[in-house]
């Protein structure tokens, strides 16, 4: 992929080596869409964009990598891990990645074996289960809801919000309408699209695809620069885990035998402050640069996650919620609304009108999950 300085001496002096998108859809193989596509989730941005008419350019250096991301693509090479390949590119990847595939085709064929004994009622049929470690489905699953309120100051909503069961993310746009809005929407369409449950790299890969599509999209538009959002995203895995990344100050709770952990640290001026011992908590509330975030997705070029798995256990409930609710709401407080019922939308109404009661100055938006 073309780095920063690259694309500058393109746009100053080399227009004459670029190509339309039209000719680099040709000699590339790739539909003009397919080209959009992977430019719109940061796989393959132009080289080059024309900001008046918004016609991108191709250098002749980047066929090869559309014709690698698109075979990879044929393979079914989830989006997040060809991201991670482009960054850091490893034919042991690759032969990691055909084991698995002869892995999942040997396992297909056996279960076809099996469903052909049932279909004609062998007698001799026995269920003989897959070893824990070759299954790919979750044994847990996330039951969600979400609330979400613009609060009694803002003049537009800004977070947004996903719940899968299997993952539950939140995004708290920054930048004004409408950067704020644009960076959260395109940061939660592409962490959906990119993490199938496989892994925390392939999280973790998600959110730094987020980031280069949110990065790309604020230098083509005027409008848009300077935008960015926080992430705070959990995924169940396989082997009964939790993974949990998060850039800003939007954070992820959890809910267990009636204590509840933080599993986020803020990435804000006054959390740095706090963790060096030159501010306490109690002086948070009232800093003048409380909000000031020192990470975000999508302000540059590359982003610096902070990324975990936990143990998750049947009957977890989990917390996700941008700073409008925790601006004003403490953990104590938190914890007595998150335990008060064990109705998931009460739960939910519970906490947001807590935040908008306590002044409601930010958009609030919070996830609550339970794993079962």
């Amino acid at each position: 992929m073309l780095d920063s300085d690259q694309r500058s001496g393109l746009m100053l002096g080399g227009m004459d080596s670029l190509m339309p998108i039209g000719e680099f859809a040709d000699r590339s193989g790739l539909s003009a869409k397919r080209l959009r596509d992977y430019a719109a989730v940061g796989l393959l941005p132009p080289a080059a964009v024309d900001p008046e008419s918004g016609y991108r350019y191709y250098a002749p250096g980047q066929l090869n990598e559309a014709r690698l991301i698109d075979e990879l693509r044929r393979a079914d090479v989830a989006l997040a891990e060809i991201a991670f390949l482009l960054r850091e590119p490893s034919p042991a990847l690759l032969d990691r990645w055909v084991r698995q595939v002869e892995l999942d085709s040997d396992e297909r064929r056996a279960a076809l074996g099996c469903a052909r004994q049932i279909l004609e009622g062998g007698a001799g049929y026995a269920h003989t289960p897959a070893p824990i470690h070759q299954r790919r489905e979750h044994f847990m699953h996330l039951t969600t809801t979400t609330r979400t309120d613009i609060g009694h100051v803002r003049k537009a909503n800004q977070d947004r919000a996903l719940c899968l069961d299997h993952l539950a993310a939140i995004a708290d746009g920054m930048g004004g309408p409408p950067g704020g809005e644009t960076a959260s929407t395109l940061t939660m369409a592409i962490v959906q699209a990119a993490f199938t449950g496989r892994s925390l790299d392939e999280l973790q890969a998600s959110a730094r695809a987020a980031n280069t599509a949110v990065f790309e999209r604020a230098g083509a538009d005027d409008q848009l620069e300077g935008m960015g959002s926080t992430l705070c995203a959990v995924g169940l895995l396989d082997a009964d885990e939790l993974a949990v990344v998060n850039v800003g100050d939007s954070r992820a709770y959890v809910l267990r035998n009636g204590s509840l952990k933080r599993l986020t640290s803020d990435h804000t001026i006054v959390a740095e402050l706090v963790r060096q011992g030159e501010l306490t908590e109690d002086e948070v509330a009232d800093h003048p640069h409380r909000s000031v975030l020192t990470r975000a997705v999508g302000v540059a070029p590359t982003v610096d996650l902070d990324a975990a798995t936990y143990a998750v256990h049947h009957g977890d409930r989990i917390l996700l919620c941008s700073d409008g609710l925790t601006n004003n709401t403490p953990d104590d407080v938190i914890l007595s609304l998150m335990t008060s019922t064990q109705d998931l939308d009460a739960t939910a109404d519970a906490l947001v009108e807590r935040a908008l009661a306590s002044g409601g100055h930010d958009n609030i938006t919070v996830v609550v999950a339970d794993v079962s």
